[in-house]
């Protein structure tokens, strides 16, 4: 739960900052949004496949 929160904080951030820089919105939406993919949990860490 706080890695989904934290995730979100840093997309909002990113957002505000492509904004401050003077760039297009999309830019900054599309920035956030890869921030949210790339930064949410998986929930799979740690767990093992099937390796033989």
């Amino acid at each position: 739960m706080i890695g989904i929160l934290l995730t979100i904080l840093v997309a909002a951030l990113v957002y505000a900052l492509c904004g401050a820089l003077g760039l297009p919105a999309i830019v900054g939406l599309i920035a956030a949004i890869l921030v949210i993919l790339s930064g949410f949990p998986t929930g799979v860490y740690g767990r093992r496949g099937n390796r033989l």
